[in-house]
């Protein structure tokens, strides 16, 4: 399945070079779940610890964290992060399971207190818009949906219309993909993760304009996804894979 690259919209005014909105053709989504009790020592190590290892491994490009406008329970807190990367084989790289197979002692104390987890290694099939938001609205696609019929809409109807109409800055669509996913089971990371689950709904992530509310996009796709919901979820914390250094230009002779 060949992933579509973000491009440039036709639409923009005024752009001379090429724009972006998700950095790769791959991702990892984390859906994780804590207990309220617990977020102090899971805010330090996912932000300082664990992204600084996540996203220095080769091919990751950008993480970003969101965590759930509203609560299911009174005493836990619910937590999306996508991971893009340069495409979905570096989730089952070498190095990415090496370190998946060499926790730290941190990493070993948290991940066993995550109250729900579930995980899913992807790759970006559709994806159309510019930039990107602090808010999104996260649509799961139930498993035996038509997916290539919705990738074909997404991206020659409901996707352009939506950004022409400045309801939505960004959409993408994620679907995943079992055997890579699957990779992380045989690691030390993987096995001390009892409550690990694989993502099996394919994911549309939905960045809309500022002050346009969900229901209107989703009233928007509902021809598209019949009992279409989402959840949405707020910008926590972000990191980028620094690019390539320019080498220094001696000057003239």
């Amino acid at each position: 399945m060949t992933a579509l690259q973000p491009s440039l919209m036709p639409s923009a005014p005024g752009a001379s070079q090429p724009l972006e909105s998700l950095t790769g053709g791959g991702t990892m989504i984390n859906w994780i779940t804590v207990a309220d009790a617990d977020l102090p020592l899971f805010e330090d190590w996912y932000n300082f610890q664990h992204l600084v290892e996540r996203v220095s491994t080769p091919g990751f490009r950008r993480a970003r964290r969101f965590v759930a406008a509203q609560r299911r329970t009174l005493d836990t807190t619910d937590f999306l992060t996508v991971y893009e990367t340069d495409d979905v084989q570096v989730l089952s790289s070498p190095e990415y399971l090496r370190r998946l197979d060499s926790p730290t002692e941190l990493t070993r104390r948290v991940v066993p207190l995550f109250v729900e987890f579930r995980r899913a290694a992807c790759t970006v099939t559709a994806v159309a818009g510019l930039g990107s938001s602090a808010r999104v609205l996260a649509v799961e696609i139930p498993p035996g949906t038509d997916l290539a019929e919705v990738r074909r809409r997404l991206t020659t109807d409901h996707l352009p219309r939506l950004i022409a109409g400045h309801l939505l800055h960004v959409g993408s669509l994620h679907e995943p993909d079992a055997g890579v996913t699957a990779a992380k089971a045989s690691t030390a990371e993987g096995r001390s993760s009892v409550t690990q689950q694989p993502a099996e709904s394919a994911l549309l992530l939905l960045e809309p304009q500022t002050g346009v509310d969900a229901d209107t996009v989703t009233a928007e796709l509902v021809d598209l996804l019949p009992g279409i919901t989402g959840r949405e979820f707020t910008l926590l914390f972000e990191m980028r894979s620094a690019p390539a250094p320019v080498a220094a230009q001696e000057g003239p002779a």
